[in-house]
């Protein structure tokens, strides 16, 4: 685990966003409620073989709301244009949860720009049980959001009764979630929650690779969403991580770092072998 986060640059547009390493472009994309520190995990290890642009997604951290991010198509576009103005090469583009959504829209969107896209822990087709919920802490959402609600996903994201590092993990989501723009969290998760992944037709022309990696013990990403995306997208591949559920970012990055490497380097070099098989 990284003991600092690098300072913030602050885009033209009103991102925020940190830049560590050198070698081929990758960017992060935290998902709802958290900041780019949720990838404090992974930047060091990554920047060993990257330059890896961590980027505060609209309306969290210090970037500025957006009005315009009314759909994942909004926050793509936000995304997008930083990428054009302030990393200006081909990117491999990875997000976690809703940051996958926004990653996997622009493979689809913005392809002559993107080597590559990994979504971990992705939604594709909720059952009508999970819509049904989903849609419910919406509505509470819209009629009382306070910081103690924003924190409820918690119980959600890890295995409890927590032990060794998780404790300190659970205890850096609450803080962040906490701390969120309630208006930019209220925003990210009404766009979240009706999003119900990318149209099959997408998929099964994604020109580039993707990669798509949750925890075998996550409740709403779960282990078959993955694998049916990847099975659709023509150049797809799957890894389930065994006993993680949604932040296995966070909780399995000793496990989810290589693969993410060895992905990215085949994106940018299809010489380059992979030591992993398709789940």
């Amino acid at each position: 685990m990284t003991s600092k986060i690098p300072q913030r640059f602050k885009s033209s547009q009103g991102l925020a966003y940190v830049k560590v390493g050198t070698g081929p472009s990758l960017v992060l994309i935290h998902g709802v409620g958290l900041r780019l520190d949720a990838w404090l995990n992974q930047l060091d290890e990554l920047a060993q073989h990257f330059t890896v642009y961590a980027v505060d997604m609209p309306g969290h951290g210090e970037s500025d709301l957006f009005p315009s991010c009314g759909d994942i198509a909004g926050y793509t576009d936000v995304i997008a244009q930083w990428i054009d103005s302030d990393v200006s090469t081909p990117v491999v583009i990875a997000g976690h949860s809703m940051g996958s959504m926004i990653a996997l829209n622009f493979a689809i969107r913005y392809g002559a720009n993107c080597a590559g896209v990994v979504a971990l822990n992705s939604v594709f087709r909720r059952s009508q049980e999970a819509k049904k919920a989903v849609q419910s802490r919406v509505e509470q959402m819209k009629q009382n959001i306070t910081a103690e609600n924003v924190t409820a996903p918690i119980q959600r994201w890890f295995d409890f009764p927590l032990q060794g590092a998780d404790v300190r993990h659970a205890e850096l989501c609450g803080e962040w979630l906490s701390k969120a723009s309630l208006e930019g969290y209220r925003q990210a998760y009404e766009v979240f929650c009706f999003n119900d992944g990318p149209a099959t037709e997408d998929l099964t022309s994604l020109a580039v690779p993707a990669l798509f990696s949750t925890g075998r013990g996550d409740p709403n990403s779960t282990a078959e969403m993955s694998e049916a995306m990847a099975t659709l997208c023509p150049h797809g591949q799957s890894y389930i991580i065994e006993d993680a559920r949604h932040m296995a970012p966070m909780t399995h990055s000793d496990e989810l770092n290589p693969i993410i490497i060895k992905f990215g380097q085949k994106c940018f070099d299809p010489k380059e072998e992979v030591f992993y098989e398709r789940a």
